[in-house]
């Protein structure tokens, strides 16, 4: 004899196995690709020095992904001179790329150690290394992601 108790749990097992297979058919989401686009001084407030950076966020998925929001670093030659957070981001279309404009303070302390660095080795022709590292934070069905990038800024125009 079947009891009610028997019948619940298999329901349960049942409604389990559904939800992991459904979740196996997912397919598996590419990371975005970030891009710092432009860097603009704004006006600084006391010591803290506001820089303007835009980025380009590319989303190579099939579906558009809301974020909750965004901190980040960037780097000029391995110094974490800018750092930020903010929740203001646009949702990142399918297959495009979306402009978010972003506004960090300097680490002061880092950017004395970068004109120190600058001081004893030079600024050469080939231009200066970057580097951002973002973390991208999703809803809650999306884990946080990780993207780092690097780069170089030249220094002189074609």
């Amino acid at each position: 004899m079947i009891t009610t108790k028997r019948i619940t749990i298999g329901l349960l097992v049942l409604i389990a196995a559904i939800l992991s297979g459904c979740a196996a058919f997912q397919p598996p989401m590419e990371q975005p690709v970030v891009k710092v686009t432009s860097l603009s001084l704004l006006p600084s407030q006391g010591l803290q020095q506001r820089i303007g950076v835009g980025l380009s966020i590319s989303n190579p998925n099939g579906k558009d992904l809301s974020l909750k929001g965004i901190s980040y670093t960037i780097g000029i030659e391995k110094f974490p001179v800018l750092s930020g957070v903010t929740s203001k981001v646009p949702v990142l279309k399918a297959y495009e790329e979306t402009p978010v404009s972003l506004e960090v303070t300097a680490n002061v302390l880092e950017l004395v150690r970068l004109a120190e660095y600058f001081g004893r080795r030079g600024v050469g022709n080939q231009g200066v290394n970057y580097s951002i590292d973002a973390k991208l934070d999703f809803s809650s069905w999306l884990p946080a992601m990780r993207v780092k990038e690097t780069g170089v800024i030249p220094l002189t125009m074609p």
